[in-house]
């Protein structure tokens, strides 16, 4: 068989795996030692590539950091990104949504990245200002969907993306900062289904317009 047929059309490069492995190795490092205690040598290591390698694919510690923090502003972009249909009954459409984001913002590998970028913008108002611009500006499944609603005239809302801010306080207020503040354990299905069932009665009945 020709290898051409072997090989995945979408098989990583030996750079983009090399790059993943130093990603998910500074993950690990910034969430066991911090950043500060976190040395590109150390991640280098972890990685089992070259310190050169490491500094090949980012320059600095910042934007490896900065990386990461990318990597979670996707995890929420693609976790929010049911589209609106106007044929299905609104309330079925926002609780698959709200679901969506309950298995995303639970899931260990985004705690994972939310306790490391969370530390270092506590420590860094500028680049808490920074980052929290970046997530309003790609939280856009949400408000796109958000907005949709409004159009098709079934949902009273003005400003999409403040309206996507709301609904992510409601639902990361029962399946997000108790895990990460509280050390609570993920919601189980019984929990999972009522923070699911009441964030959405509640935004809908706040929200929507009557047929």
């Amino acid at each position: 068989m020709p290898l051409a047929q072997t090989v995945p059309i979408h098989a990583p490069t030996l750079s983009e795996q090399k790059r993943d492995a130093i990603l998910a190795a500074a993950l690990d490092a910034f969430e066991a030692h911090g950043y500060r205690g976190t040395s590109m040598d150390r991640v280098a290591a972890s990685a089992q590539v070259s310190k050169r390698t490491v500094y090949n694919h980012f320059p600095s510690k910042r934007a490896l950091f900065d990386a990461i923090a990318a990597q979670l502003i996707a995890h929420v972009r693609h976790g929010s990104g049911l589209p609106y249909d106007a044929r299905r009954p609104i309330d079925e459409q926002l609780r698959a949504l709200v679901g969506q984001v309950v298995d995303l913002l639970t899931a260990p590998s985004f705690m994972s990245l939310a306790r490391v970028t969370l530390v270092e913008l506590i420590r860094s108002p500028d680049l808490a200002r920074s980052t929290y611009e970046l997530f309003r500006e790609r939280q856009t499944g949400l408000a796109d969907w958000l907005a949709a609603a409004a159009a098709d005239g079934r949902l009273d809302v003005d400003d999409p993306v403040w309206a996507a801010d709301q609904l992510m306080g409601m639902i990361k207020a029962f399946a997000f900062w108790p895990q990460i503040l509280g050390g609570q354990s993920p919601p189980d299905a019984a929990e999972r289904e009522h923070i699911i069932t009441s964030t959405t009665d509640l935004f809908l009945r706040a929200r929507r317009l009557a047929p």
